[in-house]
């Protein structure tokens, strides 16, 4: 029977204090380190990991004078660890959420240039709602917030779809389709109004590769038989813009990312004469790890994309 099967968890002689201390000497990557940091002893210390090691039947660290490095099976036996204590402490969360107000910590990852149209009305609002929730809003590599939420680091990541659809425990919804355009200032505008309107005749300058939507604008080009001067590569919309403002090349972007640019007349819209990809973007979440206040603030989220998009 199913419940005879999930009781065979306690039928192992797991000793909590033992894994605790594994970690620590794993993250200070010393044992007097850890024996302060814990307030017991050294020798405490490492008898507790040769307890562990044995009871494990493996070495867990290297060990010298100067360094205690954790080994393969060190590595491996980490994660799964760490994701245990970090389930605990969402348990305790979750519960001193439903006796107080929403009080959790949300912690953000989204790429910099959507951020600034996507998030602070939100935010303002959720805020005023839930006054002692705490934000923390990391814009970094698509890369690095992919690992940050898969390792727990994150609580949700808003980024270009699709991202996590072959992870199983990872929601992936998508919240927002936006246009996008190629755009110039005033100089290259006039240039480009007065050369036949060809791209092939200007630098561009786009975007890092491995996006969706670059990925898609290839093909369009190719498919139109227009090769361009790809002058630049830039990870960064935000720089993007500027290189363009400084007069250095055309840009190709999220035209919400620059609308107000385009409506102060700083930056202009190219008319190219066949249709430009759209960039999907999605908010992803593990829906067993979240806490009610990052539930509640992705429902929130998600309803008050729907007028912005």
């Amino acid at each position: 029977m199913y419940w005879r099967e999930s009781m065979d968890i306690f039928d192992s002689n797991i000793d909590v204090n033992k894994y605790k201390v594994f970690l620590v000497v794993a993250e200070l990557k010393s044992f007097s380190k850890t024996a302060e940091y814990m307030h017991i002893s050294q020798p405490a210390i490492s008898r507790a990991i040769k307890e562990l090691e044995f009871q494990l039947n493996t070495q867990l660290f290297i060990r010298d004078k100067k360094n205690v490095i954790l080994t393969d099976a060190g590595e491996k036996i980490k994660g799964y660890i760490k994701n245990a204590f970090e389930t605990i402490s969402l348990g305790e969360k979750v519960l001193k959420e439903e006796k107080d107000d929403l009080n959790g910590v949300i912690r953000i990852g989204i790429y910099s240039h959507i951020s600034l149209f996507m998030l602070p009305e939100v935010i303002k609002e959720f805020n005023q709602k839930y006054p002692n929730a705490k934000f923390y809003i990391y814009s970094t590599s698509q890369q690095e917030m992919v690992s940050q939420l898969k390792n727990n680091e994150l609580d949700l990541v808003i980024m270009q779809y699709p991202i996590f659809i072959n992870e199983k425990n990872i929601q992936e919804d998508v919240i927002c389709t936006l246009d996008t355009c190629f755009f110039s200032n005033k100089e290259y505008y006039d240039l480009y109004l007065n050369n036949a309107k060809s791209l092939t005749e200007f630098p561009i300058i786009l975007p890092k590769r491995g996006f969706p939507d670059i990925s898609r604008l290839e093909e369009i080009l190719k498919k139109q038989n227009i090769v361009i001067k790809n002058n630049f590569t830039v990870y960064t919309m935000e720089l993007i813009t500027q290189l363009v403002k400084q007069g250095l090349g055309i840009g190709w972007g999220v035209k919400k990312s620059i609308e107000k640019e385009l409506n102060d007349g700083e930056l202009y819209e190219l008319n190219i004469g066949f249709d430009m990809p759209v960039s999907i973007f999605s908010v992803a979440y593990k829906t067993n790890l979240v806490n009610n206040t990052t539930k509640e603030f992705i429902n929130l989220f998600k309803e008050r994309m729907k007028d912005i998009c």
